[in-house]
C-alpha cells in the first residue's frame, strides 16, 4: 500500500502517474478538500528563468513536459505564452540581470534588455528585461484533470494526518486526527507548507516553512497586458478575460497566518498598478485570496528521501512559489522512483540531505 498525504497538484500528479504505471494499492489522504493548499491559491504562471542553474535545468525539462502532458489531460489547461517583463530600477539590478542573461543565453533561453516604454501602456521610462518564453496556464484544470482521472481508482480519505508511524527504521503508516491508523508500505508527503510540521514530529528537521502571500484581481477591462510584469513591490499580468491579476512583494512573518486579505496590501497593489500602467484610474478590485509559499532555506524544492530517514518515507514539497508549474513533471519523477526505483539525476540535486551537507542551491529569483 502506498499512502499519498495531500491531494494538491503534486499528490494528485503522483497518483495520476502511478495509475498510468498500473499501480493499484494507493490511498490518498487530504485534510480539507482537493487543492485546499497552494494548488488552488496561485497565479498560474510558468517560467524557465531562475537564478540557480539547477532550477533552470529542472525547468528546461519540466516546462516542455507540462505543455505536452497537458494534451492528454481531461480538461483544457489553456497554456499560452505571455512572457515575463522585469522592471530594473537600479544599476545593481541591471548588473544582476546582465549576469543572469549570460547564464540564460548559455541555456538557449536568453531574453533581451529593452526600454520599458516599448510596452506603451507602461509609464516607467527605464530599463526592462523581457523573456518571451514564459507563460500562463489554468491551474484548476490541471488539478481537477488529475482528480477526475484517479477518483474512481484510488480511495480518497478526508482527514488530517497527525503523525507518521515508524518502527524498526521503516515507515509503517500514518495516524489521523480522527484517531484512525492507516498502514502502508510507503508514505509520500506532498503536503506543501504543512510538510515541515509532520517531519518535525519524527525528529527530522522541518526544512519547510509557510509564508503567506496575497493575490488580487481587478474587474475586467480590455485585454492589453500580456506579460507578467515584475517590479520591486508588485507583480501583475492580465487574464484572457481582461482581469488584472497580481500581488505584492511585502515580506511577512513565517507561519500559518489565516487565509485572508488585507486592505493595506490591496491598497499597495492598486497604488503600484496605477503608478506603472497608464489610464487605469478608477479600476476596482473584484476579489482576492491568500495562500502559502512553502519556503525552504534555499528557495528550492525537496524531492525523494533523506539518507537517515525511515525507509520508504518520501517527500515532494517545498517549491517556494513555483510548485504548480513543476507538479506534472515532479509527479512523473516521483512515480518512477516509488514504483520502479528509477532515480532521476534530480534526486541527487534536490535531496533533503543537501541542507545538512551545506549544498544549498541559492535560488534568489523568487516571484
Amino acid at each position: 500500500m502506498i499512502i499519498i498525504v495531500g491531494a494538491g497538484a503534486h499528490g494528485l500528479s503522483l497518483a495520476y502517474h502511478l495509475k498510468k504505471k498500473g499501480v493499484k494499492d494507493v490511498l490518498i489522504i487530504e485534510m480539507k478538500r482537493i487543492g485546499y493548499g497552494s494548488s488552488s491559491r496561485n497565479a498560474s504562471r510558468y517560467r524557465y528563468h531562475f537564478y540557480s542553474e539547477e532550477n533552470i535545468e529542472y525547468a528546461l525539462k519540466a516546462i516542455p513536459y507540462l505543455i505536452s502532458h497537458s494534451k492528454e489531460l481531461f480538461l483544457n489547461s489553456a497554456i499560452y505564452k505571455t512572457g515575463y517583463l522585469w522592471i530594473l530600477r537600479s544599476e545593481e539590478h541591471i548588473s544582476i540581470f546582465k549576469k543572469l542573461d549570460s547564464l540564460w543565453k548559455s541555456k538557449n533561453i536568453g531574453g533581451k534588455f529593452i526600454n520599458c516604454k516599448e510596452f506603451d501602456y507602461l509609464s516607467f521610462d527605464g530599463v526592462c528585461y523581457y523573456a518571451p518564453q514564459n507563460g500562463a496556464f489554468h491551474h484548476d484544470y490541471i488539478l481537477y484533470s488529475y482528480y477526475i482521472s484517479v477518483k474512481d481508482s484510488y480511495k480518497i480519505v478526508f482527514d488530517k494526518v497527525s503523525e507518521i508511524v515508524t518502527g524498526s527504521g521503516k515507515v509503517k503508516g500514518v495516524k489521523t486526527e480522527s484517531g484512525k491508523l492507516f498502514e502502508a508500505d510507503k508514505v509520500v508527503l506532498t503536503t506543501g507548507a504543512w510538510s515541515g510540521e509532520l517531519l518535525q514530529k519524527i525528529n527530522i528537521p522541518p526544512y519547510i516553512e509557510p509564508e503567506r502571500k496575497e493575490i488580487f484581481i481587478t474587474e475586467p477591462i480590455k485585454y492589453f497586458i500580456k506579460p507578467l510584469i515584475i517590479d520591486k513591490d508588485i507583480y501583475f499580468s492580465q487574464t484572457l478575460k481582461g482581469e488584472i491579476i497580481g500581488g505584492t512583494e511585502t515580506k511577512t512573518e513565517r507561519g500559518f497566518l489565516s487565509f485572508t486579505i488585507s486592505i493595506k496590501e490591496m491598497g499597495k497593489f492598486l497604488q503600484g498598478l496605477k503608478q506603472l500602467v497608464k489610464n487605469i484610474y478608477g479600476i476596482g478590485i473584484l476579489r482576492g485570496w491568500s495562500g502559502y509559499y512553502e519556503m525552504t532555506p534555499d528557495n528550492s524544492h525537496i524531492m525523494g528521501y533523506g539518507e537517515e530517514w525511515p525507509e520508504n518515507l518520501y517527500i515532494d514539497a517545498g517549491y517556494s512559489g513555483h510548485g504548480m508549474m513543476f507538479a506534472p513533471y515532479s509527479g512523473k519523477l516521483m512515480a518512477d522512483l516509488i514504483a520502479d526505483n528509477k532515480k532521476d539525476p534530480a534526486f541527487s540535486i534536490f535531496t533533503p540531505d543537501r541542507f545538512a551537507k551545506n549544498k544549498l542551491l541559492k535560488e534568489n529569483l523568487v516571484i
